[in-house]
């Protein structure tokens, strides 16, 4: 929390209540992010994704060749990624500080609704692969690949979405794991 900056823009907020398809309740803060300016708020929002064409090339190729599948989902994958820009934000409705309801949040990671939220959870996640030992492929920003061990694994990710694939069950699954311990997901 710091004093309302001069000369600096405070982003508003505001709760989202969903139900999902079991019945679980859901609410998350998301940040009015439409109120952005570019230039000042932002500088880039462009967070690539691998192709669909790709996709449908790997996991043909891991039918034909009877590859080890699995995949995961990583929960909240947006709140990770770290801002590089200085972001304002109003205290949250009904969790406002008592004496303190001027100040604002300075906020150090990305939230849902932000402009940039996309690109800072694109540039963790592809920092946690090449520490696992990952290299991204230039020709396409959604693949990573991993040499060791006498063998390979291919990891696809799309935005939240992962998938690990290679021909040695049990190093598909170390390098799945090893992913798990960085990220909280859902399998």
């Amino acid at each position: 929390m710091v004093e309302h900056p001069h000369g600096r823009k405070v982003i508003k907020n505001r709760w989202v209540f969903d139900v999902k398809t079991d019945g679980r309740k859901k609410v998350r803060l998301m940040v009015k992010g439409f109120s952005q300016v570019n230039g000042l708020d932002y500088d880039q929002v462009f967070s690539p994704v691998v192709r669909f064409e790709t996709v449908c090339l790997l996991l043909a190729m891991a039918a034909l060749h009877d590859w080890h599948m699995t995949g995961v989902d990583v929960r909240n994958a947006y709140l990770y990624g770290e801002l590089d820009e200085e972001i304002y934000m109003e205290q949250p409705e009904e969790f406002k500080v008592p004496g303190k309801e001027n100040m604002v949040l300075c906020l150090l990671h990305a939230l849902y609704g932000l402009k940039q939220a996309g690109l800072a959870w694109w540039r963790a996640l592809k920092l946690s692969m090449e520490k696992l030992g990952f290299v991204s492929l230039s020709s396409d920003a959604g693949i990573f690949l991993y040499r060791g061990q006498g063998s390979f694994i291919i990891a696809i990710v799309y935005v939240d979405d992962a998938i690990f694939m290679g021909p040695v069950c049990s190093l598909t699954y170390k390098m799945k794991h090893r992913f798990m311990k960085r990220w909280e997901t859902w399998i």
